[in-house]
């Protein structure tokens, strides 16, 4: 008997396992779109430099009608946005999820906002805070780390409620935001290193500092909004939970 429940609860935790994988990949294939606009606004400060910097030689190329010429420009113009597809797969599949939370959050240890759960309660005004179901109580609990308090917050709080509308599309926007922050400083890099590799051998260099600025701003702005995207994740399975279980009781 104990053989078989022990395989029941197995087979129960892969099968959560494999819905968890599909909810990702569901919610990450709707964030492409927005995601590619997003990353293709970090390019901007590239072009911009480029025209800046080399308006003449790029008005000489565009009225020369040679292929040389059309090929210089289609590299110029094409080429950044080729090589962004290939950082779009490279932060969604191989660059680690850990890394991208710690960006996010701009915390190495215990980035992920469940974590402080117990602080970010306090200031959401959806929350009353004078009655709080004993399961959310728990995440007041000091003794607890930010690592258990993260955990105890994703298995009993927001698994319950993340398929409700609200939660799910807080979820969605925080991975979006997350993913954004993480591809725009990859971004960021890859365009400094061919600016120094173009100063270096070349003398043609690609970025102002201007631009520098401007795309170090940028990526600011996109960890900001994950981070309020990731703490409006934790508070909203909260009061969602909270609601859940007041309608439960008032049934």
């Amino acid at each position: 008997m104990r053989f078989y429940k022990t395989r029941t609860l197995a087979l129960n935790f892969q099968v959560e396992i494999r819905n968890e994988a599909q909810i990702m990949t569901e919610l990450k294939t709707q964030n492409e779109g927005q995601l590619t606009v997003l990353l293709l606004m970090a390019l901007i400060p590239f072009y911009l430099a480029v025209v800046i910097l080399h308006k003449d030689s790029l008005w000489t190329l565009l009225n020369s009608h040679t292929w040389k010429a059309f090929a210089a420009l289609a590299t110029i113009g094409i080429g950044p946005i080729v090589c962004l597809r290939a950082v779009l797969r490279l932060v969604i599949n191989n660059v680690s999820t850990r890394w991208k939370e710690r960006l996010a959050h701009l915390r190495w240890s215990h980035p992920l906002p469940g974590g402080r759960a117990n602080r970010l309660i306090q200031s959401d005004s959806r929350i009353d805070f004078k009655s709080l179901a004993p399961e959310i109580e728990m995440l007041l609990d000091e003794s607890l780390s930010p690592r258990e308090r993260n955990v105890y917050w994703y298995n009993h709080i927001f698994r319950p409620v993340r398929d409700s509308a609200a939660v799910s599309n807080s979820h969605r926007r925080y991975l979006l935001y997350r993913e954004a922050s993480a591809g725009a400083f990859v971004i960021f890099w890859i365009t400094t290193l061919f600016d120094l590799v173009g100063r270096a051998i070349y003398d043609f260099p690609l970025m102002t500092w201007p631009a520098y600025l401007f795309a170090a701003i940028y990526i600011l702005l996109l960890i900001g909004a994950a981070n309020e995207a990731g703490n409006r994740m934790v508070t909203g399975a909260i009061a969602n939970y909270t609601e859940t279980q007041f309608l439960g009781g008032a049934k």
